[in-house]
């Protein structure tokens, strides 16, 4: 290697490596916003059961840094799904935002407004995978997120499912 390319090398590397960082939190950002907007444009509750269910587990799937930095539009529009009148919908959007930890703070608001909602647990609804050993409602997951958002935020109503 020349003696010029020597020195440019850790620089380009470095690029390089920035660049794949800013491609990576744009393509989150994107995969994201896009699976919300399946959610929301489903019209039938069993779809939107199902889109929700794959955006969580789309979250889930990817590593705490990897959604570590989720832009605030993002999580606003998953924040919105929390409005959903299917429970199982408000359940798998708090797991999403669960997922994404600290970086969902701005969704405290809408978590604790869907959380007095209160609703009964519900059974999985017909066609949809067993993946539940027992009833859920939102109630629980809704707990779970604030618990991994921000453990001051939790609400005493949320030690029943500690």
């Amino acid at each position: 290697m020349a003696p010029g390319m020597r020195r440019a090398f850790p620089l380009l590397v470095a690029l390089a490596l920035i660049g794949a960082d800013g491609v990576a939190a744009q393509s989150i950002d994107t995969e994201i916003a896009e699976r919300v907007a399946q959610v929301q444009s489903a019209t039938d509750p069993g779809m939107r059961i199902d889109r929700a269910a794959h955006l969580a587990e789309y979250i889930a799937s990817r590593g705490p840094l990897v959604v570590a930095d989720v832009e605030p539009p993002v999580v606003d529009d998953m924040a919105e799904l929390l409005e959903d009148n299917a429970d199982l919908v408000r359940f798998y959007a708090a797991a999403s935002l669960g997922f994404l930890g600290p970086s969902a703070r701005r969704a405290i608001p809408a978590l604790e407004k869907a959380l007095e909602r209160r609703e009964g647990e519900r059974g999985i609804v017909a066609g949809q995978p067993k993946v539940f050993t027992s009833a859920v409602s939102s109630e629980q997951a809704i707990c779970a997120a604030l618990t991994k958002i921000d453990l001051s935020r939790v609400p005493s109503t949320c030690q029943t499912f500690r």
